[in-house]
């Protein structure tokens, strides 16, 4: 008999394409190599290290070869099946980790990070049309480096096709995730003839407001010794980026409202309007639909197109290169990691993304001088997740045994919307204390805040 209910449903799921980045090697933080293959069969590969002087990461028909000294000749086994892809351990001298905790076999979820001997890996599942407009983005880079993950490739597609146009962007992401990265980008694809403006718009007081953003006569007001002509005139022709946008009063909302409403400016104690070709792009950490703060009109106008910038714990195929890059900023030409640094460090959270991660790399480097990175070398609130988990894994081994292939377990008591909002609340927005509390890993706390639509940000300001 033919199971016609589950044809229908396979039928009915979006196609997603599943892959394998290689991120980066421990014992070398500098080389940036970051390379990917498909995993666009069913079967079981033969994960093993590879012999000196093959590519770094290559497939055969039944085996996935990894250039690793510190990885087992038979190191782990990758079961490929038409819904999920599992890795369990063969045995290996050194083990195999996914999310920094050993494993005997786990059934992986998207953006897990498997760490095989030296070599961190990360396993994505990315829906096929997400994939599609990722290969339209051609060779465009998010900022200094490339970026390896699908959907930020997919958004720089879309905003090659919008950069060239007059529609203002809003960029939302959470801090340090690189919004002023993306805004100098779409300028520079725009190909206006104008400066690229960066101003902190929440940072502007309601008594400067008018001078700063529409300048001023000479005489003006008291202190206006002479003529200024303010930021938007400074962008005319070209891109006015106004950071922070969410933290405008209401005040500066309406007066910003009109200037791109009209594309007229008249400066404090002039007598005329004059006219501005201002392309307009604004970025916040906020979440400003359904947010009653923000002028509903002003949005509007804004938003004419909205990119959303994953935060660097959704695009962690991208740590190798942008650790690669953060070192060479800092003229630091030899960097390895230890073990449980590297664990510490790159399976934590994250919380301010890029920023982060490029201070927290820096400022080790020059503690660790010509050692390995370790763990004692990182910010304390980056060792501290790893310890947690270290403690929740000595407790664990203690009970009895759980089914280990189980993708993502969760503690019994997933707690509601209600629930998390009052520990988000307790904690200050620190998901590391709430991991503890609920008894589990920073990583599902994440996914519990994005599937219930909180933000970590709102509760930290409080």
């Amino acid at each position: 008999m033919v199971d016609t209910t589950r044809q229908e449903q396979s039928h009915k799921r979006p196609k997603t394409l599943r892959a394998l980045t290689r991120v980066l090697s421990y014992d070398d933080l500098l080389e940036g190599e970051t390379c990917s293959i498909a995993l666009d069969q069913e079967g079981t590969l033969r994960v093993k290290r590879a012999r000196e002087g093959s590519a770094k990461l290559s497939i055969t028909s039944d085996e996935l070869h990894i250039l690793d000294p510190f990885m087992s000749g038979a190191h782990a086994e990758l079961v490929l099946e038409r819904d999920s892809v599992s890795i369990r351990d063969a045995g290996s001298r050194n083990g195999t980790f996914v999310n920094g905790e050993p494993i005997d076999r786990r059934t992986l979820a998207d953006g897990d990070l498997v760490e095989c001997g030296h070599t961190l890996l990360c396993y994505r599942e990315v829906l096929s049309t997400v994939a599609q407009r990722a290969a339209a983005a051609g060779s465009l880079r998010f900022g200094p480096t490339k970026t390896h993950c699908p959907e930020v490739r997919a958004l720089l597609a879309d905003l090659k096709r919008v950069a060239s146009s007059a529609v203002p962007v809003l960029i939302l992401a959470e801090t340090g995730a690189g919004k002023e990265v993306l805004a100098a980008l779409v300028h520079e694809l725009s190909g206006r003839a104008g400066k690229f403006v960066a101003v902190d718009a929440g940072a502007v007081p309601d008594s400067l407001l008018e001078a700063t953003f529409f300048g001023h006569k000479k005489g003006a007001f008291s202190g206006a010794s002479e003529a200024r002509e303010g930021l938007v005139r400074r962008a005319d022709r070209g891109t006015l980026f106004l950071d922070e946008a969410g933290n405008l009063s209401s005040d500066a909302q309406a007066a910003l409202l009109r200037v791109i409403e009209q594309g007229m400016v008249t400066s404090v104690g002039g007598d005329r309007a004059e006219p501005v070709d201002v392309r307009w792009i604004a970025a916040t950490n906020r979440e400003l639909f359904g947010d009653d703060g923000f002028r509903e009109d002003l949005l509007r106008r804004l938003a004419g197109f909205v990119a959303r910038i994953p935060p660097l714990r959704q695009r962690r195929e991208d740590l190798g290169e942008l650790s690669a890059f953060a070192l060479r900023e800092a003229s630091v030409t030899r960097a390895s990691i230890t073990v449980d640094a590297a664990r510490a460090l790159f399976c934590g959270p994250l919380t301010g993304n890029v920023r982060q991660l490029r201070a927290a790399l820096r400022t080790a480097a020059l503690l660790a001088g010509s050692e390995a990175i370790a763990r004692e070398h990182l910010p304390e609130d980056l060792r501290e997740p790893r310890a947690a988990s270290a403690e929740r894994r000595e407790s664990a081994e203690s009970r009895p045994h759980k089914d280990s292939a189980a993708p993502n377990p969760e503690p019994p008591s997933r707690p509601t919307r209600e629930q998390l909002e009052a520990i988000l609340e307790a904690c200050k927005g620190n998901v590391v204390h709430v991991a503890e509390r609920l008894d589990t890993h920073p990583r599902q706390v994440y996914r519990w805040i994005e599937k219930h639509g909180l933000s970590v940000e709102h509760y930290r300001k409080r």
